[in-house]
Order: C-alpha cells, then structure tokens, then sequence
C-alpha cells in the first residue's frame, strides 16, 4: 500500500528599504544587530525597530559587514527576510543601496 503525504508550511518572504541607524555585536551571545530608524512595516517578527544575525548561520560575519559599511556610508540596505530569530527580523541577504 501507498501512502501520500503532503506537508505544507507557510513562510513569510519580503523585503523592505531601510536606514541603519546604528550596528553593533553583543559579546555575550555572539549575536550581531542593525538598529533602523523607522520600524519594519511587513515583518509578522515582533522586534521591528532591529535586524539581529543567528551566529551560527553561514555568511553572518559578510552580512554585518554590509551593514556596517552601509551605515558608515549613510546609505540604505534593503533586506530580504523568510524569518524570524528570537522574534526579530533576521536576513535571509542584504545589500547596500542609495
């Protein structure tokens, strides 16, 4: 006999422009965060005023970086999320743009 089963799942994909208004790391937790200056308006995430990198994802180390030298720039980043981490936006990839 042949069972089927079909799983489904939602997940939630969008980018949005924002404007860092500041980045950092905190030591503790290894976690890296982009501090906006207006909140996410798409994000189902409850922390919308921040983005915050999973430490044991690949590419965390560039995508801070990207930040940083966006917000040294003055420029914007546009953010394309599929999740959240710890209820806060977190990047599936970013980049900087005017």
């Amino acid at each position: 006999m042949l069972i089927t089963l079909a799983i489904s799942f939602s997940s939630s994909v969008f980018s949005e422009l924002v404007t860092p208004k500041g980045v950092g790391c905190d030591t503790v937790s290894g976690e890296c965060f982009i501090l906006l200056t207006e909140p996410f308006k798409e994000t189902t995430c409850g922390g919308k005023t921040q983005v915050r990198f999973d430490p044991s994802q690949k590419g965390t180390v560039a995508l801070y970086s990207t930040a940083l030298a966006a917000h040294m720039a003055g420029k914007k980043l546009e953010v394309v999320s599929t999740g959240c981490f710890k209820d806060t936006v977190t990047p599936a990839y970013l980049y900087v743009t005017n």
